[in-house]
């Protein structure tokens, strides 16, 4: 590998020659972004590129003439190589600067959206945070459909829920839930189907609560997590008067000491056992 930091291909050819050095298999790095490799072929001196766009416009077929002109300084033949497929090596260079220029503007405009949006949730849970319901309600519509996709986008679809349950709108909540289902990053999907259990309970759906809080603990991102909403489905069935279906919950809960639903799911096989005698 050789260094020319700095430099451009003809330059760093030149420092090559008057080294003297006439064997091939060199690297010669110009910029951190930049390698060319002299290489021995069956056609003479070739020259490859990083960059594979530039490699492959630049790897085109020789014809007879340029052939015939090849001298036994492998420099010199590096140098004409190079003046003639300049064009073919800039062109790829080229696309790949476009390239890198487009990663770095979508980065940027990434990075910004997540700012304005983190901004715009934090605008809308203060008349949530006041009580303002309807007001919260507005503003949190407002970032929910602006910025859907994105994390703030979705953390105000489910305080919009929630501010509609607060307000006796169960359904209307539930309705947001649906929609927000299917571009929901797999961080938040559990959460969307504990938060739609929960308006089932409001409207006193207790089967379709249960269904939604095993959905939820089916995509739970944590054991805990999953526990939790497994805790949540068997009071659901139980209160639905689903007896053997929350018993068969609760014992899976009960057998793990180590957990903090343990102790409940005791309770419940309790008030189940006590339900059954009666």
């Amino acid at each position: 590998m050789l260094y020319f930091p700095g430099q451009n291909f003809g330059s760093a050819l030149r420092t090559l020659h008057s080294t003297g050095v006439r064997r091939t298999g060199y690297v010669i790095r110009l910029y951190p972004a930049i390698e060319v490799c002299i290489t021995r072929t069956t056609s003479g001196l070739e020259l490859f590129s990083t960059f594979q766009q530039a490699s492959r416009m630049a790897q085109g077929p020789r014809s007879n003439s340029s052939s015939a002109g090849l001298s036994d300084d492998p420099i010199e033949n590096l140098t004409m190589w190079v003046q003639a497929n300049a064009k073919s090596i800039l062109l790829g260079l080229g696309g790949a600067v476009l390239i890198a220029a487009g990663v770095l503007g979508y980065r940027y405009f990434s990075a910004s959206k997540i700012a304005e949006s983190s901004a715009a949730l934090y605008a809308a849970r203060m008349p949530l945070m006041e009580g303002k319901l309807p007001e919260a309600q507005a503003a949190l519509q407002r970032v929910a459909t602006k910025y859907s996709g994105t994390g703030a986008g979705q953390q105000a679809t489910l305080l919009l829920a929630q501010a509609l349950y607060d307000q006796k709108q169960y359904q209307g909540g539930i309705t947001v839930l649906e929609k927000a289902r299917g571009g929901a990053s797999r961080e938040m999907e559990a959460s969307i189907e504990g938060l739609m259990a929960g308006g089932y309970e409001g409207l006193g759906n207790l089967e379709k609560a249960a269904a939604a809080y095993g959905k939820a603990a089916s995509v739970a991102m944590s054991p805990s997590e999953k526990k939790l909403y497994q805790t949540s489905q068997g009071r659901s069935l139980m209160l639905a008067g689903k007896l053997e279906d929350a018993k068969k919950i609760f014992t899976e809960l009960a057998v793990d000491n180590a957990s903090q639903y343990a102790q409940e799911a005791r309770v419940r096989l309790g008030e189940i056992a006590g339900a059954s005698v009666k």
